[in-house]
């Protein structure tokens, strides 16, 4: 009995280093996905480490936003965001800049186009 219940924990041991690495690429590829649609808007990425920071200058200032992605099982494609920094103040606007979906998804929201869009007025506007 207790090989049998044994191979069951080795099945999901398995399964988790596969669920991981299958993360790990698609992890990857969305990230590369958003470079491309980043760049795209004058955006470029900063390094290439775990976190993802983009940078552009608006009015000759430089602005950070960091873009994560929360892959929880329990979001439908993931729950994306930007994170501005804490140096701009809290506002409606900087609210509506936050989380969105991509814009191939059909749900309720706000998709990556109209946070894109939404960034670059209030950013041009605050560093004028």
């Amino acid at each position: 009995m207790k090989s049998t219940i044994k191979e069951y924990y080795d099945f999901l041991k398995k399964q988790d280093s596969e669920r991981l690495e299958k993360l790990s690429q698609v992890k990857g590829q969305v990230d590369n996905q958003m470079d491309t649609y980043m760049s795209k808007h004058g955006w470029v990425r900063k390094g290439k480490s775990q976190k993802v920071f983009y940078t552009k200058q608006f009015n000759g200032k430089d602005i950070v936003v960091e873009y994560r992605c929360n892959y929880g099982k329990d979001f439908d494609c993931g729950l994306p965001e930007f994170v501005h920094d804490k140096s701009i103040p809290h506002s409606v606007d900087k609210i509506q800049m936050g989380y969105f979906h991509w814009n191939d998804q059909d749900t309720s929201g706000w998709s990556l186009d109209v946070v894109m869009e939404r960034m670059e007025v209030f950013y041009d506007k605050y560093t004028k």
